[in-house]
């Protein structure tokens, strides 16, 4: 049988052929090196050639990803600022202004007037039926807000136009041509109360509404069941719906905080009760509108900027509304001063014999004056609501009568019930009975600052206290009296 020949092989490596070449990795003579003391170093000769080359280095790209990113942050941040600045254009008439502080800051306090007015088409719509002044005390640290409102009823003398109910001021500037309605409320309520006014928002009803569902709702605790069966309809200012708001705390949206912040009968009481609750509520919005859940929210920003620009003129510019924000920040709303001049003792006001409108209880408005312009010491013993009757413990007649006096005269707000002379004639040092139980503490620090002596407890509990303070006056008031201010 023949043999097979066997498959050659495609490829026989033949050492002659590559004589002289240097294969990779391998050792040859001329590689080797002897030094003098004839020892041997290897040299290996590899080459890398086609081998990938290392990679950039990682920081680069890092760097690369960072700029991109904040190239759209930028880009996202200046569409933002415009869409802000636009829309501040509509609802501001001072866009511009980036001033570092608010006017009046520097000189220790800064007043924003609020005008609240109808919707276009509302009976009445030009008339200011709100006219509320915030102060924001800068001389103390954190900061004090007194919120300040006035009867739309109340007889003022309006700049330009003689004498009539406060609410008219504004309705009579906006008949002017050019409309002047805020500018007309501006000096009418600055010759009023005596202090200047730095800002101003004015408001109307869908404004306050839009306002309070932008933040999501807010929560007012109800101090009494609200019933107003003439409360009028929505969508018809002419007809009744009526509205009822049970007592607790309450989650309102915007349609039932106006309401809350309009209704003035029934159990809603009249416009004083409703200058309250209009406190209540503008106080509530500012919680949410400066929160957290609120600012973190794109959303909410932009629906309050909305409700803002089509219902709201205001002579803050953005940097102003961040520097009020920056200032206010820490103040606690149970903290906050709220005044509403009225009929009640220390109100100010009484009724007017030939008209429904009124007037100051003074017969001008001097201490109305005195009172707004220390609102900040004096609003705190406004809001206790003390009462107290002051006796003479010395043979120096006259001396109740002086101090009583002196409280009328300065606009301090604390009722005098009665005055007279004391058990005895021989009190040396004056004295202050604490009947409260240290539940008035502003209206026991003044009354103590005031004659220089410390507040005490009455020497036997007294179970129903006619008054809130008994003071006493000594010797001590009787000499001093004579030739200080209290005189």
């Amino acid at each position: 049988m023949a043999k097979k020949n066997p498959q050659k092989p495609d490829f026989v490596y033949d050492p002659l052929k590559d004589k002289g070449k240097k294969v990779p990795g391998e050792i040859v003579s001329s590689d080797l090196e002897f030094n003098k003391n004839s020892m041997a170093k290897t040299h290996i000769s590899t080459d890398f050639s086609d081998l990938q080359k290392p990679p950039k280095p990682r920081w680069r790209r890092i760097m690369r990803i960072v700029l991109i990113v904040l190239g759209v942050l930028a880009a996202i941040a200046a569409a933002i600022a415009l869409y802000l600045f636009l829309k501040a254009g509509k609802i501001s008439t001072n866009p511009f202004d980036f001033s570092s502080k608010l006017k009046g800051e520097d000189e220790g306090r800064v007043n924003i007037l609020l005008l609240g007015i109808g919707d276009p088409g509302h009976a009445g719509e030009t008339l200011a039926d709100t006219n509320m002044v915030v102060s924001i005390n800068t001389k103390t640290n954190p900061h004090q807000i007194a919120m300040v409102s006035l009867p739309r009823d109340l007889q003022v003398k309006i700049a330009g136009d003689g004498t009539g109910k406060l609410n008219e001021a504004h309705a009579y500037g906006e008949s002017q041509k050019p409309p002047q309605g805020i500018e007309t409320s501006k000096e009418t309520i600055e010759e009023t109360l005596g202090i200047p006014i730095h800002y101003y928002v004015r408001a109307n009803f869908t404004g306050l509404k839009q306002a309070v569902d932008a933040v999501g709702g807010i929560d007012i605790n109800v101090k009494e069941p609200l019933i107003d069966p003439e409360y009028p309809c929505e969508k018809n200012e002419n007809k009744s719906c009526g509205i009822k708001i049970p007592a607790g705390q309450q989650r309102m949206d915007g349609a039932t905080a106006l309401k809350y912040a309009r209704c003035r009968k029934g159990t809603c009481g009249d416009d004083f009760g409703r200058a309250l609750r209009q406190q209540e509520v503008l106080t509530a919005i500012r919680e949410k509108a400066v929160s957290l859940e609120t600012l973190s929210n794109p959303a909410k920003v932009n629906s309050l900027i909305e409700a803002a620009s089509n219902n709201i003129k205001t002579d803050f510019s953005l940097r102003n509304i961040q520097r009020l924000q920056e200032i206010t920040k820490d103040v606690n709303v149970a903290d906050i001063t709220n005044v509403v001049f009225s009929l009640k003792p220390n109100g100010f006001l009484v009724s007017s014999k030939t008209s429904s409108d009124l007037i100051p209880a003074g017969g001008n408005f001097d201490d109305i004056q005195k009172f707004v312009a220390n609102i900040f010491e004096l609003g705190p013993i406004w809001k206790e609501d003390s009462k107290i009757t002051i006796l003479n413990g010395t043979t120096t007649p006259g001396l109740s009568l002086k101090l009583q006096k002196y409280l009328e005269s300065n606009g301090i707000p604390i009722t005098v019930s009665s005055v007279g002379n004391a058990t005895t004639k021989d009190y040396t040092t004056s004295k202050i009975i604490d009947y409260t139980e240290g539940k008035k503490p502003n209206t026991a620090n003044y009354l103590a600052k005031l004659l220089g002596v410390e507040v005490t407890p009455p020497p036997a509990p007294v179970k129903f206290p006619v008054v809130d303070f008994e003071v006493i006056l000594g010797a001590d008031y009787a000499a001093s009296s004579a030739n200080t201010s209290t005189n």
